[in-house]
Formats: structure tokens, C-alpha cells, sequence
């Protein structure tokens, strides 16, 4: 899946509605949308730690994973639930 096709299904779902995620290894994620936010965070250094670069992603919120984030480049589908 691209940023644009992402940012399209997102666009009409409310945050805190329930989603799976169907991920290209097959993998089905019950999820909780975070954020619309979907942009790409440069790398940044601070003095001698560098955070690496992370790609575009979906912030979502597991049940027992917390607040993460999922790349959307391994993403396949995306379907609200709830």
C-alpha cells in the first residue's frame, strides 16, 4: 500500500475506531487508530545518538502492545470494524 492510497481510507475514519489490518505476511491486526498522522520521521541526531529513519506508518493502539507504529509499505488492506 502507498502513503496516498493510506491517507485516502484514513481520511473518512474516525480516530479511536477499531481496524484490522491485514499485513503482507498475512499476519490480521485488531487495532485502534491513533493518529491520521502517516508521515515519514527524518533521522535525527542528538550529540553522539542518531534515531534512524522511520517510513511513512500508521499509529495504532494494541491491546497489549500499546501505542506502535505500522509501516504501510506492509500493509495490504485496511478495514474499519467498529
Amino acid at each position: 500500500m502507498t502513503e496516498i492510497e493510506a491517507k485516502r481510507i484514513l481520511k473518512s475514519i474516525p480516530v479511536g475506531s477499531k481496524l484490522q489490518i491485514i499485513m503482507k505476511n498475512g499476519d490480521i491486526n485488531d487495532v485502534v487508530l491513533g493518529s491520521h498522522d502517516t508521515e515519514a520521521v527524518e533521522e535525527k541526531k542528538y550529540g553522539t545518538t542518531v534515531v534512524p529513519y522511520l517510513p511513512p506508518a500508521i499509529i495504532v493502539q494494541g491491546k497489549r502492545w500499546g501505542v506502535y507504529r505500522l509501516e504501510i509499505e506492509e500493509i495490504v488492506n485496511i478495514a474499519q470494524v467498529g
